[in-house]
């Protein structure tokens, strides 16, 4: 299989829902021994961590310029330039968070995440490109406001936030599918692509609430708006597979593409 030497790739983030089949049982198990628990006076200094996962949806603007090669070529359909939307479909995703209480109401931390998402096919340019499933690693400063207890009971807190987000790399395979050309079918043929993508920076708005299932331990809803601050920049490279005329000769592209998307997300924490 050949291998771009600098490419870029569709940056998402989606998370699915890794703790559906287990939270149910532990909130049923959790809520044992709840009944009458409500949220301290003041948090202020208490530490949480957690767990968490989800789903999302999120698409892709891919803008593709300066092309040379075969792909570029008009004769065989292509065109040096080009752009497309794509959805970004969730697979798995799973989060963890450290937050520390400075204020009963005010909290910072950070949150690990890692997303798995499987593109949709695209058509930026005169080919079909269909990019493998692949994972990203997002390192999230979190900072948010927790109201206090809205509820008779004082177990639920609802809370909104921002979390600034970067992304260290981000790597995939796929493959680029060309149309057939005329009637003899001149052109039909397929390439191997490897993207290698730099980093790049996001941000988001939270918000959701956190429900006390037993003392210092709750269930964390949230829904979240995140978006590339920019576009990521790099160099696309596509190898076609051997023996397969005219199209035998590497094409090349300068990419850009921004995502942003809806994120779902539900865990539970732990306070001490």
């Amino acid at each position: 299989m050949a291998v771009g030497k600098k490419s870029f790739v569709p940056r998402a983030l989606p998370m699915a829902c890794a703790l559906g089949a287990l939270l149910p049982g532990l909130t049923s198990c959790s809520m044992l021994g709840g009944e009458g628990v409500k949220w301290p006076e003041d948090m202020t200094g208490k530490n949480i961590v957690g767990i968490s996962s989800g789903w999302a949806f999120v698409e892709a603007d891919v803008d593709l310029s300066n092309g040379t090669g075969p792909l570029s070529d008009p004769i065989f359909g292509g065109s040096d330039v080009g752009s497309s939307t794509t959805d970004l479909d969730p697979v798995f995703g799973i989060g963890l968070k450290y937050q520390r209480y400075l204020t009963n109401n005010w909290m910072v931390g950070v949150i690990l995440e890692h997303r798995i998402f499987d593109p949709e096919a695209t058509r930026p340019l005169g080919a079909d490109v269909d990019i493998d499933d692949f994972g990203t690693n997002h390192i999230i400063l979190d900072a948010r406001y927790q109201f206090d207890p809205i509820d008779k009971a004082e177990r639920f807190r609802p809370f909104v936030g921002v979390q600034f987000g970067y992304v260290p790399e981000v790597s995939a395979d796929g493959e680029t599918r060309y149309d057939a050309i005329g009637p003899l079918g001149i052109g039909a043929t397929t390439e191997e692509l490897s993207l290698e993508g730099d980093s790049f920076f996001t941000l988001g708005f939270v918000a959701g609430g956190s429900y006390l299932l037993r003392e210092s331990m709750t269930l964390d809803l949230g829904i979240f708006y995140e978006y590339a601050l920019d576009p990521t920049e790099d160099q696309l490279t596509l190898q076609p597979y051997p023996n397969n005329p005219p199209l035998n000769g590497a094409s090349t592209f300068d990419g850009e593409l921004l995502e942003s998307g809806i994120y779902l997300s539900a865990g539970l924490s732990w306070a001490f």
